[in-house]
């Protein structure tokens, strides 16, 4: 019997930093003050640091960051992180691979038809819906069982499971991934030294 392997999905699979940068930056251009967002800057989910004019114009720039989440404009230019969905197949022949993310009402359909269409070789998906736009969500569903795997990069959601083996998925240092002192990965190529050794 297969072994469960749980990923998480927004910045664990896919680069969502970098879609939600590319609608502001499109979005705010014309303003005074503009700086193009870079998404490798970001760290914090409310984007503050890289989209300062949400916060300065809009207001309530949470709501304005669930509806980048939520558009089709996010999903039509997301992208995997570097080897991701090549691995994930390959992971797929050793594990019982199981996507399990935290969504918001106007993106939980969109993402799961995404994650239809570009991950067909994932058999389970599991959709936490998150409707207080903190940024994570799983923290409070303890449904991940012992001996199984969960990668994902908010420990808060890794420390609330009974997953036997936890793997923070850490592309790059934010305010939030700190709390972690268990194993540590950056990159899809770590993951397949581990896991398909």
């Amino acid at each position: 019997m297969k072994t469960d392997l749980y990923i998480d999905f927004d910045s664990t699979i896919v680069n969502s930093d970098k879609s939600i940068c590319k609608i502001y930056n499109n979005d705010y251009k014309d303003y005074d003050g503009f700086v193009p967002a870079d998404w490798t800057k970001h760290s914090n989910w409310s984007y503050k640091n890289i989209c300062p004019l949400i916060h300065e114009l809009e207001d309530d720039p949470i709501q304005i960051i669930q509806d980048y989440y939520g558009s089709e404009r996010f999903f039509n230019q997301l992208e995997f992180y570097d080897n991701a969905q090549e691995i994930i197949t390959k992971l797929k022949e050793k594990y019982n691979v199981i996507i399990c993310t935290s969504a918001f009402p106007k993106n939980a359909s969109k993402k799961v038809l995404w994650i239809e269409e570009h991950l067909t070789m994932v058999d389970e998906i599991i959709t936490i819906i998150n409707k207080s736009g903190n940024g994570y969500g799983k923290s409070r569903v303890a449904m991940i069982e012992d001996g199984a795997i969960f990668i994902d990069d908010h420990p808060k959601n890794l420390h609330s499971t009974k997953a036997t083996h936890k793997y923070l998925y850490k592309f790059k240092e934010t305010d939030f991934n700190g709390d972690w002192d268990g194993p540590v990965v950056a990159n899809w190529k770590e993951i397949e030294r581990i896991l398909l050794k």
